[in-house]
């Protein structure tokens, strides 16, 4: 690519004279880029009406979860841990309740939290992938930046680390600060295809000025001492962009694609490490689903994996998750009809389990 040009969705970006083993980086940042910058579709359940909770999360994630409790399993030598019996009940219970006043139905469940759990990752990213995609839309010429290093034989904790220090390095450079006004970063690791070494990257979505590929390049060998390869081009899908770097979010790597050792070093090569962040005017993005408290008169309904079950011959439990699926107020007529509770009738105790106060809206059940 010539210096003043931005790179635009092509394979032919990289300079003429360049050596072999940054043409190597080059062709794995245009093949990433080049087959789609949307995230492949995952599996979706066949019908809401007859999936279970959890199996809202799981569905499409069934073999990244099932290599995470390997991974786990070989972590720590024996068959559970904390990390697994977090993971195995992640979701296993929720109830459905309504709101008294607008009719509105809710889900109250529980959720494992666990970094490396695909259902909670899943659910991060499509919250994540939501407020970046307006962040982008607000910005007048976004871009897409790929930060990679050089190949070497380091391991991934020592690579990652020194990734996120030159990271921190060029947003202290004149020539970024006078061109870059804010944006959002996230990580990326994976195996390199022709080298068969760790290869982190930083995806970013940046607000600012138009920056040359090869002052930018050559900044970023110099912050890297010797790692020249990046690439950034505009932004004109504001939703593929944001699709394709929110998966990283909570999971920075596709564990099921790696092999055993592979999977383990990842975990314990990131623990307490971030994994994506914002600067500048993309500080006002949060990627993390908020907390929301369980206040007003919520009516209980019932368990949900159970009214999935009597959906198939009680119409009234059919009509409640209608009501849940399509966000539609449930009327009171249904609600008692299902429940046998009197009008006007506010559950505080009903349910068989209590639940925690923090209220788990299912608005992003990926």
């Amino acid at each position: 690519m010539t210096a003043n040009k931005e790179h635009r969705f092509g394979p032919d970006w990289c300079d003429e004279e360049i050596s072999e083993e940054n043409q190597a980086l080059c062709d794995e940042i245009n093949r990433e880029f080049s087959s789609s910058l949307v995230q492949p579709p995952e599996t979706k359940p066949p019908n809401a009406l007859d999936c279970t909770y959890r199996g809202r999360f799981m569905a499409g994630k069934e073999k990244e979860y099932e290599a995470t409790i390997e991974a786990y399993r070989e972590m720590y030598q024996r068959k559970s841990c904390p990390h697994i019996h977090a993971m195995e009940g992640c979701r296993t219970y929720a109830s459905l309740r309504r709101d008294a006043n607008s009719g509105d139905v809710m889900v109250f469940g529980d959720s494992c939290r666990e970094r490396w759990c695909p259902m909670c990752a899943g659910q991060k990213a499509a919250y994540a992938k939501d407020q970046t995609e307006i962040y982008v839309k607000s910005l007048n010429a976004p871009r897409f930046l790929t930060l990679t290093l050089r190949h070497n034989e380091s391991d991934l904790k020592t690579q990652v680390a020194f990734l996120q220090e030159s990271f921190a390095r060029i947003r202290n450079r004149a020539y970024w600060k006078k061109n870059v006004t804010g944006g959002i970063w996230f990580l990326q690791v994976k195996r390199g295809k022709n080298s068969g070494l760790w290869h982190p990257h930083l995806h970013i979505l940046i607000d600012g000025n138009y920056m040359e590929q090869a002052r930018l390049s050559a900044l970023w060998e110099l912050v890297t001492f010797g790692s020249p390869v990046i690439d950034i081009r505009r932004i004109n899908n504001a939703a593929s962009a944001a699709s394709y770097v929110a998966r990283y979010t909570a999971r920075p790597a596709a564990l099921a694609e790696m092999c055993i050792d592979d999977r383990v070093e990842v975990i314990e090569a990131l623990f307490r490490k971030r994994l994506s962040g914002t600067f500048g005017n993309g500080k006002a993005v949060t990627l993390t689903p908020p907390k929301v408290e369980a206040d007003g008169d919520w009516q209980y309904i019932g368990n949900f994996d159970d009214i999935v079950k009597k959906a198939k011959t009680d119409p009234n439990a059919k009509a409640i998750l209608i009501a849940y699926n399509t966000y539609q107020p449930l009327s009171e007529e249904v609600f008692e009809r299902f429940t046998g509770h009197m009008p006007g009738f506010v559950s505080l105790m009903s349910e068989p389990k209590p639940v925690s106060k923090q209220m788990l809206l299912d608005f992003y059940n990926s």
